[in-house]
């Protein structure tokens, strides 16, 4: 294995790894705002949710953007990996 290609996966890995943790924080946020007694959301309207209890909030756009470099790292290391 080269030494780039492992930093590259590990990198990815916890990238992806922060912006699902970041996801599930959204979500529980966003839960809080939710009437108990009201039936479950969807991912996308507690993501909505979230968005409009807290507009001026950063947090989807870094796990969003943390997600896709994550993934997107992965890819990356695993193709000059086998290559």
């Amino acid at each position: 294995m080269s030494t780039k290609a492992d930093w590259i996966v590990v990198a990815g890995f916890l990238l992806a790894i922060f912006g699902l943790s970041l996801r599930i924080f959204i979500m529980m946020r966003s839960a809080d705002t939710h009437p108990v007694d009201a039936s479950l959301k969807g991912s996308r309207a507690t993501l909505h949710a979230y968005s409009a209890a807290f507009p001026k909030s950063r947090l989807p756009l870094l796990m969003r953007t943390s997600l896709y470099t994550g993934v997107v790292l992965l890819i990356i290391g695993l193709l000059i990996e086998f290559r």
